[in-house]
């Protein structure tokens, strides 16, 4: 069977030039409709591309992401339909990483304290005893997948030994220990930062809620570049107004956009971003490779090369 391909993803003029010289036939979503039969594979992700999954004249039966995460897809429709999944994990994470490095040192710098000031034209020092030295500080990072090993790896570079936390505590290479998540409290007790960039997945759903803000006492700095859907934000709001944490630095949220009325966009020790840490210009190349490697496998011998994903287990 023919392969037709729906390209909802922006390709490069050579980019193209090399997928138009594969035995396939590609759509845009200007041409989709004049397809010669069924459209059986998806590369990107839209309202549009979810009509045709679903459109019965259809056959798709890949969908290649060019995202890491795949909560927003139908997954219990792929997965009832067994619909080859595969994503864009590893692609991101050097700009998550580094994202997060420049969160880290806008606090603990104090530079969110010379922002404040310069937008006043007051010139005020910080004390000294409230600047910190990254080096110094109990880095715990919440997933050891490629985005957490992009964090740790940039973190040692400073002179820190992350620790991480992941499902079952398997160790992983670039952590001086790793534990489950049902352990994780023995590492929390004298945390300075922790770092979430877990996955969406049923264990995960608000796993930052009250009850794990209350064993902190001061962390100097909560960041989540993981899912929006993670962190109780309710609970988020209270832990900073108590003091159970000092400042947080947040890129997802449950309700994206943040609504303009949401209280978070008020406090001062946090830092928002739009769901921006993993853009780059750097990024366009790598993600068509990874659609090129799976597109020229798939029609050597029908199977995905690299980085398929189970929508039932979400990643």
């Amino acid at each position: 069977m023919t392969e037709r391909i729906l390209l909802l993803y922006p390709l490069t003029p050579d980019q193209r030039h090399r997928l138009d010289a594969l035995d396939a036939e590609f759509y845009t979503p200007d041409t989709y409709q004049d397809a010669t039969g069924p459209i059986t594979s998806i590369f990107g992700w839209s309202a549009l591309g979810e009509q045709v999954l679903k459109d019965p004249h259809n056959q798709v039966h890949w969908i290649q992401t060019f995202s890491a995460g795949i909560d927003y897809l139908p997954l219990d429709w792929l997965a009832e339909h067994q619909v080859a999944l595969t994503n864009a994990s590893g692609v991101y994470s050097p700009a998550i990483a580094e994202s997060t490095i420049g969160y880290l040192l806008y606090f603990l710098r104090g530079f969110d304290g010379a922002v404040q000031n310069q937008a006043g034209h007051f010139w005020q020092q910080p004390n000294r005893n409230d600047l910190h030295s990254l080096s110094e500080q109990r880095v715990v990072i919440y997933g050891t997948g490629s985005i957490g090993q992009a964090i740790a790896k940039l973190l040692r570079g400073f002179g820190n030994a992350p620790y991480g936390v992941n499902r079952t505590g398997h160790p992983v290479d670039g952590f001086q220990q790793t534990v489950s998540l049902d352990h994780d409290a023995e590492l929390l007790k004298d945390a300075d930062i922790v770092i979430n960039n877990m996955p969406a997945t049923d264990a995960t759903i608000h796993y930052f809620n009250a009850a794990f803000f209350q064993q902190l006492t001061g962390l100097r700095v909560f960041v989540n570049v993981g899912r929006g859907s993670s962190v109780n934000t309710t609970a988020l709001m209270q832990a900073l107004d108590k003091g159970e944490v000092l400042n947080a630095a947040l890129d997802v949220f449950e309700t994206e956009p943040l609504p303009r009325e949401s209280k978070l966009w008020d406090y001062a020790n946090v830092l928002i971003t739009p769901h921006q840490t993993g853009f780059s210009v750097a990024n366009n190349r790598p993600i068509f490779e990874l659609f090129y490697q799976n597109l020229t496998s798939y029609l050597a011998d029908g199977h995905l090369a690299v980085n398929q994903v189970d929508p039932q287990r979400g990643y």
